[in-house]
Formats: structure tokens, sequence, C-alpha cells
């Protein structure tokens, strides 16, 4: 059989499982359906922006995927680690298996105040994940030089500005070697300059490769950056798609109302 005969026959190598995936996921506080039946897997590599107006899941979907609230019903998985089936979770280790999977990156920072810049991006990858101090330090230095932080390794928080603070926690957040990095609002308590700082680094990350999940409310930064929109109204999503074309031709009326009070 000649080689073009075999690569012809060869099976197609099996795609790439999503990096972590919702299904017909819900959740209530009190009375009140957050989210209802929301699905949406994340591809290795792929940016998503989820946008919409407040009010209307965003950042819950987000909490719930980074295991800061739990789902009442559906399923959450990271790659082939099955988190929740059904709003039933796994043990301990399964919880613990999941967070070393992915990073977070707050809105309002969430750095610790009293430890030194160099301390927050090393202390979970040394006291979570057991690494060995030295390697640890290299890598803080290497993410805090690449987040243009040279120099303040020894400042405390207070000591930077807030587009410093989120830079800062980009740091943290990498620092974990995670295979997805989440971004709740990150510029959100920012001025226009400090979140141009914040976006450049996101960009850069975007160009990089790495998978990350971003809510925010900068049309067009989602449109330049992020392969795929997801827009959230009223605890469901709306209508998704590639992120040029969804700002430009949005299919749905509540998707058009939205963007033309963005100014997109």
């Amino acid at each position: 059989m000649s080689d073009s005969v075999s690569a012809a026959s060869a099976p197609a190598a099996a795609p790439a499982a999503p990096v972590v995936a919702v299904d017909h996921a819900k959740k209530c506080f009190g009375d009140i359906e957050v989210l209802r039946d929301i699905s949406l897997a994340v591809n290795p590599g792929e940016v998503v922006a989820i946008i919409g107006p407040s009010g209307g899941g965003k950042s819950t979907l987000l909490r719930c995927m980074t295991l800061l609230e739990t789902l009442d019903a559906g399923d959450l998985s990271y790659g082939d680690l099955a988190v929740c089936r059904d709003g039933s979770y796994g043990d301990k280790r399964v919880l613990a298996d999941a967070r070393s999977r992915f990073g977070l990156v707050f809105q309002n920072y969430n750095l610790f105040p009293h430890f030194s810049v160099l301390r927050n991006v090393m202390d979970a990858p040394i006291c979570v994940q057991k690494r060995d101090r030295a390697e640890v330090e290299s890598q803080a230095r290497a993410l805090l030089a690449k987040m243009g932080l040279t120099g303040n390794e020894e400042k405390v928080p207070c000591q930077l500005s807030g587009g410093q603070q989120q830079r800062a926690s980009i740091a943290r957040a990498l620092a974990m070697n995670p295979r997805i990095v989440f971004f709740d609002e990150p510029t959100s308590a920012l001025d226009p300059e400090l979140t141009a700082e914040v976006l450049k680094v996101i960009k850069g990350l975007a160009a990089e490769d790495m998978t990350m999940v971003i809510v925010t409310h900068e049309m067009s930064f989602a449109r330049e950056v992020a392969d795929r929109i997801v827009f959230m109204d009223g605890g469901v999503i709306v209508e998704q798609g590639p992120a040029r074309e969804l700002i430009d031709n949005p299919r749905e009326e509540r998707t058009r109302a939205f963007l033309a009070q963005r100014g997109a």
C-alpha cells in the first residue's frame, strides 16, 4: 500500500476535549433563577468573551465555573475531570484537582495587602502546589518582568497603581501554570489609561494561545481579542458566535439593543 493511500485511510485525530464545559447549568439565589439551562464549552487556545447587561448572569456563570458558587443542577467538567454531575459535586480531591487547572483574576485584584508583590505571586504555588521555592521564585520574577513590574517585587499592593495591582494579580494567576485563566471584568475598577495597560497584557496572552474566559464590558477589546463572544441576558445565552461577526452583525434583537447602548 502506498504512503498516500495509507495517509488517506488513517483515522482522523479526535478533537481535543474542551478545557472546561458546563452543560444544562442552573443556579438560583432564593426564588430568583440566575442561570437557566446554560451550556458552554471552551476549547484549548480559545479566547471567549462573555458580554451582557448587569444582572444577566455573566459573573455568576464565571463564579460557578471557578467553584466560588455551586450549581443547583447541571454538569461541570475540566477536560476529563467530572467536577459536578447534575448538581452533585465530587470529593475534596476532585475539587482540588479542578482548582489546580484554572487561574482567576478578579475585578478588585484580591491581593493579600500585607504580602509583598513577590510573595503574593509565590504563595499559592508553594503552599497549594507544594512546588520548590527556588523554582517558584524564578518563575514569579520572570512573570512580574513580563507584566512590566520589575523593581516592584518587594512593594506591598497599596504602593502600586490599580493597573499595576491588576497586572500583579495576572502574574499570580499565571504562576499556577493553569490550563485556563478566567477574568471577571478585569478593568472595571480602572480609569481609561490603566485599563489600556491591562488590556495590552491580556492581548499578549491571547497571542500566546492562552485559553481564557473574559467577562468584560469593553466591546472594542472583545471584538479585537476574543475568538468567540457569548451574549448573556436574563440568565440565558441569547446569542454566541465569532467575535467580529457577532458585534458587526448580531442576529438577535436583544443583542442589537445592548450593543447599540454600548456604542459598538
